[in-house]
């Protein structure tokens, strides 16, 4: 759990701060208005973390193996024992499974020893373990669980192979056009030297040879500023929302990313509320799986709406990044009875619009690639040719 730095102020207007874990800002203040006091100032503490987070992969092979073995009845204690025992782990791999056994040995439950391995585990493995624990159904979670990472891995998977072509295509613009303006221009700077004027292309293709072959050192400090300043601004708060949030409307872009938040989110808001978890900390828990300050800072508003007695719906329909669909779906779900049903059906129905809108991203992408590349090739075969027919007319002219 986040822990938070504090100021605030008592009942009798003595400055009071200090340091107290909380799952967010608002469960913080509830906890320090229970004391009497009134907070004006908190701030995340940033921990260090032991070990690289587990990728998606790791995540569902660890839970499907831990589940398959509880469901068969294996202990906790043994099947830890089990999984780092297993040939061919990585060393770091293996290193994480041990210290779970070790933990889990000395009395820790499986959530506290996840959370010690602080940075490893994401916020919703740990909140479905620890729900499974008071419910007593740790292997049938740690089986949802591989099956949520499963499919979130199979769906990121065919959105990056959607994007690879271009992405191949843009590399190959980019080695072309350095190819042609450092090597292939300058072989004709003895031939345009003889001109009384250059044509625009070929003075701006010029600039740009300059720059590469004489001062490359600038332009590549250049970039390298470029990259580290966006890297930098992004970690802003103000700034990665806005971006968050116009990259739910960028044409093609958006609908594909909208698509994406709303299958993650009914997918892991239906594993967390099939495994115990109250919805107000779903909500909460399901927010920081978005990738998305945007969306995740609108779940954070929707936890408090249904802890005011407002339903799912009714707190989802205030939320922008989502597909209106699904507000209508758990409405239906909520009447029903049938809330975890309708949800996973939801789930699907996303991942496969997903699917079918990564689809038609390629169909855009492809072409419109290829029109950047051939305009982009085409201007600068343009700025190299005009001069040389330039100097043919003028030779012709002389009689030549």
């Amino acid at each position: 759990m986040p822990r938070y730095r504090y100021r605030g102020v008592d009942q009798n207007g003595k400055g009071r701060k200090g340091q107290m874990e909380a799952a967010d800002e608002a469960e913080l203040c509830s906890f320090l208005l229970d004391q009497g006091c009134y907070l004006t100032w908190s701030r995340q503490v940033q921990e260090k973390k032991r070990g690289r987070p587990l990728r998606t992969q790791e995540l569902s092979s660890f839970s499907r193996e831990l589940g398959t073995m509880l469901c068969s009845g294996i202990p906790l204690y043994r099947a830890l024992s089990i999984l780092s025992a297993e040939e061919g782990l990585r060393p770091d791999i293996r290193r994480l499974y041990e210290n779970l056994r070790k933990l889990v040995g000395e009395g820790c439950s499986l959530p506290q020893a996840m959370e010690q391995q602080k940075g490893v585990f994401p916020p919703l493995a740990h909140h479905m373990f620890q729900a499974a624990q008071i419910v007593g159904d740790m292997g049938g979670t740690a089986l949802r669980l591989a099956d949520y990472y499963s499919r979130e891995y199979k769906l990121a998977s065919k959105i990056k192979s959607a994007l690879l072509y271009p992405k191949l295509l843009m590399a190959l613009l980019v080695a072309v056009t350095g190819f042609l303006i450092g090597f292939i221009l300058p072989q004709f700077t003895s031939l345009f030297s003889l001109m009384e004027e250059l044509p625009l292309p070929t003075r701006i293709l010029y600039g740009l040879s300059g720059l590469v072959t004489r001062y490359w050192y600038l332009a590549a400090a250049g970039a390298a500023a470029g990259i580290w300043g966006w890297r930098t601004a992004k970690k802003a708060k103000p700034i990665r929302r806005s971006l968050d949030r116009a990259k739910l409307y960028i044409p093609a872009f958006g609908m594909l990313h909208k698509t994406v938040c709303t299958a993650r989110f009914a997918r892991t808001l239906r594993s967390l509320y099939a495994s115990g978890v109250p919805i107000e900390r779903a909500l909460r828990t399901a927010g920081k799986t978005m990738e998305n300050v945007y969306i995740e800072e609108q779940l954070a508003r929707a936890a408090v709406m249904v802890e005011s007695g407002s339903t799912l719906s009714e707190a989802l329909e205030t939320v922008d990044g989502f597909l209106q669909k699904l507000a209508a779906a758990v409405k239906v779900g909520e009447e029903a009875g049938s809330l975890e049903t309708m949800l996973s059906a939801m789930a699907d129905h996303m991942e496969y619009e997903a699917e079918l809108a990564a689809g038609r991203m390629m169909a855009y992408l492809e072409p419109l690639a290829i029109i950047v590349m051939a305009l982009v090739v085409g201007f600068v075969m343009i700025g190299v040719m005009l001069p040389i027919y330039g100097s043919y007319d003028a030779i012709e002219s002389m009689g030549f």
